[in-house]
Formats: C-alpha cells, sequence, structure tokens
C-alpha cells in the first residue's frame, strides 16, 4: 500500500514541511524524477515535488500511482490566524481555485481522522497549543478522479508557512498518515456550520465516526440529490450516517438535506448526538 506527498516549489509552507521530512526521517533519493526533482522514498511513502501549485496540480493520478495522495500545503485566511489544518479537496458548486465544478476528490476519511488526531497530539507535544487547529470543509482543486486526496496545511501567512514547529507537526502527521491510514472508521458526511469545522472536528477526536465531506452552511443552497449522491459515492469508505450541525443550518436546509440523505439510505442525526453516543 503506497503513499504519495506532493511538496509545490512554490509553497513556503510545503517546502518547509518537506526539508522536516527529510531531516526526521530517514528518505532515500531516488533515480526517478518528476518536474526535474528527484522522487524521495521511505517504506511505502514518497515525496514528489511539484512545479504548479497544488490546487492547480489536476489529473496527477494519470502519472502516479498510490493508495493515497497527501498534499502538504499552506492554507491563507483573511483572519490572519496560526493554524494547522485538514481536509478534502472538491467543489460544491464553482470552481474558483482550481478542480471543477461541483466534482469532489475521493474522500480518505479514515486518514483525515489519523491526521487530525496527529496533528492534535504533536501540537500538544511541541507546545504550539496557541495555534488553531482541526477540519476545514472541502473546497478548492486539484481535480484527482481515481485516487483518495488528503491536505494537510500550515496557515496562515508567511510568517506561520516558514515556522519550524509547524513544520515538524505535519511532518510527523504525514508519516503517522502513511503508516496507519489503512485503518477503518465509520464515515459520516457532514453538512451545515462554519468552514471551519468545529463541531465535526469534535465529531472526529471524541467518537469512532471518521468525518468526510463536509458541505458548510455557505454551500447548503446549492444541496441536490445528484450532489449529495456524488459526495457518498466520491467517499471511501461509504458514509452510513449524515451529521448536520443543527444551528448551523436553516430549518428548511435541514428538513432538505435529511429528506435526501435518508432517501438515499444514509441515517440522519445531529452531531451533538452522535458525539453524546459514540459507541451507536
Amino acid at each position: 500500500m503506497s503513499v504519495i506527498c506532493f511538496c509545490s516549489q512554490n509553497d513556503l509552507a510545503a517546502q518547509n514541511i518537506k526539508s522536516h521530512l527529510f531531516r526526521l526521517y530517514h528518505f532515500t533519493e531516488t533515480s526517478d524524477t518528476y518536474d526535474s526533482h528527484p522522487i524521495h522514498q521511505l517504506d511505502q511513502l514518497s515525496i514528489v515535488t511539484i512545479e504548479k501549485d497544488s490546487i492547480y496540480a489536476d489529473n496527477l493520478d494519470e502519472q502516479f500511482s498510490a493508495d493515497l495522495f497527501i498534499f502538504a500545503s499552506r492554507h491563507k485566511s483573511t483572519a490572519f490566524k496560526p493554524a494547522l489544518l485538514t481536509h478534502i479537496p472538491g467543489n460544491w458548486a464553482d470552481a474558483e481555485l482550481g478542480g471543477k465544478p461541483s466534482t469532489l476528490c475521493i474522500a480518505p476519511p479514515s486518514a483525515m481522522k489519523i491526521a487530525l488526531h496527529s496533528l492534535l497530539s504533536e501540537q500538544r507535544r511541541l507546545g504550539l497549543t496557541d495555534w488553531a487547529c482541526g477540519l476545514e470543509a472541502t473546497h478548492h482543486g486539484p481535480l484527482i478522479e481515481s485516487t483518495p486526496v488528503l491536505y494537510v496545511e500550515i496557515g496562515s501567512t508567511e510568517q506561520e508557512w516558514q515556522n519550524p514547529i509547524a513544520a515538524e507537526i505535519i511532518a510527523h502527521t504525514i508519516i503517522t498518515v502513511a503508516q496507519q491510514f489503512q485503518t477503518s472508521f465509520p464515515a459520516v458526511l457532514g453538512f451545515g456550520g462554519p468552514h471551519y469545522c468545529p463541531g465535526f472536528t469534535r465529531l472526529n477526536t471524541e467518537t469512532q465516526y471518521a468525518v468526510s465531506h463536509v458541505m458548510p452552511k455557505y454551500h447548503l443552497d446549492d444541496v441536490s440529490e445528484s450532489l449529495i449522491a456524488h459526495a457518498i459515492q466520491r467517499s471511501h469508505p461509504t458514509p452510513t450516517y449524515a451529521a448536520l450541525d443543527w444551528k448551523g443550518m436553516k430549518g428548511d436546509q435541514r428538513d432538505q438535506v435529511t429528506t435526501i440523505a435518508e432517501n438515499l439510505g444514509l441515517k440522519v442525526n445531529r452531531i451533538r448526538n452522535l458525539v453524546r453516543k459514540p459507541t451507536e
């Protein structure tokens, strides 16, 4: 089982993370190259340097075969808040930042759960506890058709992108995910709430469930049966639940999501109920 971590040459955070991977772990430089950069290998994990920004690096699955793609990346935010984040790429509507409109990458919810737990654990161990840490809703490119994809990111300014402790946290997390991503947890689609997902972060850390794609409140007016069916199809393993951020949705949005999800065979529940009943 193989994993590829892509690091954009144009991304300060990605290059910072890559340098820490090489400093902390014994990668071997192989004879293979991509974009004129050598590919490095450690057990089942390869590090591939790409010239494009990651959100525009479409169709890498046509050139590389792996069981999981991880993108090490910067995160930009107008709030300029230091953060350690993980999420799945894809677009619920327009493709303003890469990818394809109304098209999601394949979500690896178990890998994202493992990544979040590692981020939080390493954050505590290395003393970066004043930074935010959690999930983001599904957003942006690239378009990857056939391989599950996960982002791990440092936010949100150049100062944080170059922070050595943050890069070490992400580096350890990438290694942990590569070693453990085959572990399987029951998957849950998320609906509602803000872009930064405190409710779904809690669901991932306090229960046995693994959050898959998250459609935030600002996209709920785009919801349709075909889009939720697409989200179910683009999640491995297949979700069993639709979890609702109850207060992060309007009443008519709750009703519409509930009806569609149940028609598609999902159990529907509030986040808080799933957290209260973690062994359900």
